[in-house]
């Protein structure tokens, strides 16, 4: 009779022990920093919609927008998407969704400064949003230029941040005019956390 080799027999052994070790080491090591998420209802007259923030550990912020509306209001082309540095969908004055101010920007140059301070590097500017002929639209992107994280580009500072889409497509122009930034207000929606 012929017994198996060392080899034979070895390799299973190792195979079993290297997979024990690999699910103690799991078993006990701290768990990676949870993804987190925040949301908003948008609405406007003839709008509704949502938008859905996940940051993950890696640090980037995923951005996901749905809307779906008149045509006749939300027509169809680009429309400009922004966040903005308040956490208030109220009008202000004459402007709709007034109270949620100027694009979201910490720093020197935000938005409640006029637009044509930083624009088109202010870190709520996200991309245009492609509406089609039935008013509905969708967008996803990614962006380190937000966080949903405590920190000087968090979206949850003391007065909140709200998303706003506008009536224009946004041109990303420096220099350029509240129109070419997307002009008139449509819809907005405030963020919190999930």
């Amino acid at each position: 009779m012929k017994l198996p080799s060392f080899t034979t027999i070895l390799v299973p052994v190792i195979v079993l022990v290297s997979l024990v070790i690999g699910f103690i080491v799991t078993s006990v090591s701290p768990p990676l920093a949870a993804d987190l998420q925040a949301k908003a209802q948008i609405t406007g007259p003839g709008i509704t919609g949502n938008l859905a923030l996940l940051q993950g550990t890696d640090g980037l912020v995923r951005v996901r927008v749905e809307l779906q509306g008149n045509p006749q209001t939300l027509t169809p082309g680009l429309h400009g998407l922004h966040l903005h540095e308040t956490g208030s969908c109220q009008a202000a004055g004459q402007t709709a969704f007034g109270a949620a101010k100027g694009h979201f920007d910490p720093g020197p140059f935000g938005s409640s400064t006029p637009v044509e301070a930083n624009h088109p590097y202010h870190m709520g500017d996200l991309p245009n949003i492609l509406i089609d002929q039935r008013g509905r639209g969708r967008l996803q992107t990614s962006t380190n230029r937000i966080a949903l994280t405590n920190g000087p580009l968090s979206l949850f500072d003391a007065d909140g941040s709200a998303v706003i889409v506008h009536k224009l497509n946004d041109q990303f122009k420096a220099g350029g005019s509240a129109a070419e930034a997307g002009g008139a207000r449509l819809a907005c929606g405030v963020i919190e956390k999930t």
